[in-house]
């Protein structure tokens, strides 16, 4: 192997001894509060109670560009730019703990943090220690190592967590010095605090003159890491298969995390890879592609295909955003599958698209996929996940172009698909919570029974009525009653214009003077009941079954396919 240099680095020494790059494909800055940023603070608190100057803060791989004459982090690029941060705070403290109290030690670490753990920096030369990729460089130069962070909220989110950092450490650090009472303790603390972790923070520092090593020996240091997304496992080995295609697999790679817009990329690779090979869960998704990926050229496949695919798996995650389909019914569909939650049924559209379906039978499909969701896993309450490995071997099979019509995709359905007995069953006795999915049930019977005239699909500009209200005023219900029929399907209806906040928990005849003026049918009916009791309820959910056994009946699938 082409290792050059390895061995255990304090951060000091490692920050000191050259500059570094962070490649332009690498993530932004990631590292959170509450998270990776607690960790560390904790980590240094109790190197400093415990006296442990060896703490271990884990490695960094290095590939040394001969051609760039540039040294570039592979591995390790959070934990170097969080040390940049933290000194910076450190560095600014130290700063105007000298202008209060004149110390010339303090002035004195402030020059050794710019000059030696920092850099310099100026339009004429980059002498700083550390420069990041292009979208976080700018930010980062101007708020982190020349100045400390600007009051204005930054644009990007990698910027904020950065902002968000320097912060953190400067707010903990400054309310310590707080509680020292006079300059000299402040000096101390402060000092002791930089030395630590200059000095006791220890790396395991590998660096490497060829990129493909650099990459392996990530992989390697990385296998048993704990939350190492597989995404980025398996951006290093395109990179590191790609050979002579690199800056073109790098620039698809990088233009479809672009695309995808802060979608989990991951999830994306999943939901990808089972849309055409057999099914694999996550834990395995690596391994198997890593596998498949084994040449230049099938690397550069991989990524070309992955960016063409991206826009169809945006519409799937954002259907009331993106709007890949020229037919808008098929996004309609799509966000009644975003109300219900619902995300296993993705590798089916991406395989049907990249076997090039009409989206007439799209449409049907998801049509399908819709109805079946809505009576396995809301009505009856199955888990969703329960079929992602009935979905992904639909998927597959229409890859391998096994099924090729909606017909056949039916009845690959059809045996897991709820029948109308056990349908009903569990709608009697249905229950939702959740506001938004209440007002897609109670939308669809309404819309599919009254065609002229249709509930709003703004979800926004409807609103969800208790008929039976959540604080019961002068309702004269008993309290498990009230908790067993609150939620039930037959207790909730829509309002539109006519809503009324002060309405919410008037008697029921007083509800019915607003109900009678709807516009909407399925709560102007209500009026047709002279109390509202258990019994009207049951009655209630009885006649809104009716109206979902046709919305989302079988029969109506036969007929569609």
């Amino acid at each position: 192997m082409a290792i050059q240099n390895s061995g255990k680095e304090t951060v000091g020494s490692f920050l000191q001894k050259d500059r570094y790059f962070i490649p332009d494909y690498q993530r932004e800055y990631a590292w959170e509060e509450g998270e990776q940023i607690d960790d560390f603070w904790a980590d240094i608190n109790y190197a400093i109670s415990e006296r442990t100057f060896n703490h271990f803060f884990g490695q960094v791989v290095i590939h040394d560009n001969r051609d760039e004459q540039k040294k570039y982090v592979i591995d390790g690029q959070q934990r170097t730019t969080t040390s940049i941060i933290f000194l910076a705070a450190l560095r600014d403290l130290f700063e105007e703990l000298f202008k209060a109290s004149n110390l010339s030690g303090a002035r004195n670490k402030v020059e050794d943090i710019r000059l030696k753990f920092i850099g310099r920096w100026s339009e004429e030369e980059n002498e700083l220690r550390l420069t990041l990729g292009e979208i976080d460089s700018e930010y980062f130069r101007k708020n982190i190592q020349i100045n400390s962070p600007e009051d204005a909220p930054p644009n990007e989110d990698s910027h904020q967590r950065i902002k968000q950092a320097y912060d953190f450490f400067y707010n903990k650090l400054k309310k310590k010095l707080n509680q020292e009472d006079d300059y000299e303790a402040q000096y101390k603390l402060l000092t002791s605090y930089y030395s630590t972790f200059i000095t006791g923070f220890q790396l395991m520092y590998v660096e490497t003159d060829e990129l493909n090593e650099a990459f392996i020996i990530f992989e390697t240091l990385n296998a048993r890491g704990k939350d190492l997304e597989t995404s980025d496992l398996l951006k290093n080995h395109l990179f590191r298969t790609s050979g002579t295609l690199i800056e073109k697999v790098k620039s698809e790679w990088m233009r479809t995390v672009d695309n995808l817009d802060n979608i989990d990329i991951t999830n994306y690779l999943r939901h990808y890879w089972n849309s055409r090979s057999n099914f694999i869960r996550e834990k395995d998704l690596y391994k198997r592609m890593r596998d498949f990926v084994s040449t230049p050229k099938k690397s550069e496949e991989f990524v070309t295909d992955l960016l063409a695919m991206s826009d169809v798996y945006k519409t799937l995650v954002r259907p009331n955003e993106e709007f890949y389909f020229v037919d808008s019914e098929i996004n309609k569909v799509l966000a009644n599958l975003k109300t219900l939650n619902a995300r296993s049924f993705y590798p089916i559209v991406l395989s049907m698209v990249n076997s090039q379906y009409s989206e007439d039978t799209i449409l049907k499909v998801v049509q399908m996929v819709e109805t079946f969701i809505f009576r396995n896993c809301v009505v009856a309450g199955r888990v969703a996940n329960k079929y992602e490995t009935l979905f992904a071997g639909i998927a597959f099979k229409i890859s391998e172009k096994q099924i090729t019509t909606s017909e056949e995709i039916f009845k690959e359905l059809k045996p897991e698909l709820l029948n109308d007995e056990d349908f009903e069953n569990a709608f009697r006795t249905l229950t939702i919570k959740k506001s938004s999915v209440a007002k897609y049930i109670l939308r669809a019977i309404n819309n599919y029974n009254e065609q002229e005239i249709q509930v709003l699909e703004n979800n926004s500009k409807i609103h969800l009525e208790h008929i039976m209200p959540k604080k019961l005023g002068v309702w004269e219900v008993d309290e498990e009653t009230h908790q067993t029929y609150l939620h039930r399907i037959g207790n909730l209806t829509l309002l539109g214009n006519e809503y009324n906040t002060r309405l919410k928990n008037k008697s029921f005849d007083v509800k019915k003077q607003t109900y009678i003026n709807s516009k909407i049918e399925i709560t102007k009916s209500i009026c047709t009941y002279d109390e509202w009791d258990i019994a009207a309820i049951e009655e209630r959910q009885k006649l809104l079954f009716e109206g979902a056994l046709n919305r989302w009946g079988i029969q109506d699938l036969l007929l569609n396919t």
